[in-house]
């Protein structure tokens, strides 16, 4: 019986469970929780809605949002907007040349197409909006409403077991002031699969709180499941009980 944060409901491993003291730590929310009563339901974290984040439709569910909130930290974006400025500037200064018959005319028309292309490129990050839909079998993630070479991703929701953020590697060694979070889909047999990427901390937690409440419905409005059985420490060896044991060290209360 795999067992649950009440707050994120993330998979709790074995050596974070506290047998002597019958709680819990999550490792993704810091959260500590009372496992004594495991038949209790606890009420789900209400994860509130950013107001650019717009829910499309409920069923199937469908969220859309632009990631453009930090322009100015996005490799992508720089990157883009430097090519379309000089390529801009090559194209008027061999348009200029190819008038004096200085250069031939295949010159200024090159830099026009990579001019074009650079603009375009930076109209799709600035413009698009990232698209999640949520159908029967899989999620399906898209770029729209301009062509991107961006292509969409699918992931099967066969074997998924939850979904989790965790801060970026570019975030935390940068230490960005508005930190970067992806969006995880853990599978049971301890893989993942990104679903979306460089959001920020409230976008990210409210896309893995609706997603994991869609692959892990309420039984009853308003509330979510600890543990849907009793909580069966038989499925533990002895070695990972001791180590559960051990570890009232590592548990850090969250007030």
């Amino acid at each position: 019986m795999q067992l649950h944060c009440p707050q994120c409901d993330y998979p709790v491993k074995a050596e974070q469970i506290n047998i002597q003291k019958m709680v819990a730590l999550c490792e993704q929310c810091s959260g500590v929780f009372d496992i004594s009563r495991p038949r209790a339901k606890a009420k789900r974290r209400k994860v509130h809605r950013p107001p650019r984040l717009h829910r499309r439709s409920e069923d199937p569910l469908h969220l859309g949002f632009r990631t453009n909130f930090r322009l100015d930290k996005s490799e992508r974006f720089q990157s883009s907007a430097i090519m379309s400025g000089v390529f801009s500037l090559m194209t008027l200064l061999m348009t200029g040349l190819f008038l004096e018959g200085e250069v031939p005319i295949f010159l200024p028309l090159m830099f026009v197409i990579m001019a074009i292309a650079a603009i375009y490129s930076l109209a799709t990050i600035t413009y698009n909006q990232t698209h999640i839909r949520v159908e029967d079998e899989a999620i399906h993630v898209s770029r729209a409403p301009l062509p991107s070479l961006t292509q969409a991703r699918r992931i099967s929701l066969d074997g998924l077991e939850s979904f989790a953020i965790e801060e970026t590697t570019a975030s935390q060694r940068e230490g960005y002031d508005t930190p970067r979070y992806h969006v995880w889909a853990n599978d049971a047999d301890g893989g993942r699969r990104l679903v979306s990427g460089d959001l920020t901390e409230e976008y990210a937690s409210y896309i893995a709180s609706q997603l994991n409440q869609r692959l892990i419905p309420d039984e009853t409005d308003g509330s979510a499941r600890l543990s849907d059985s009793q909580l069966d420490f038989d499925d533990y060896s002895p070695e990972q009980l001791q180590d559960a044991d051990a570890s009232q060290q590592t548990f850090r209360p969250k007030f």
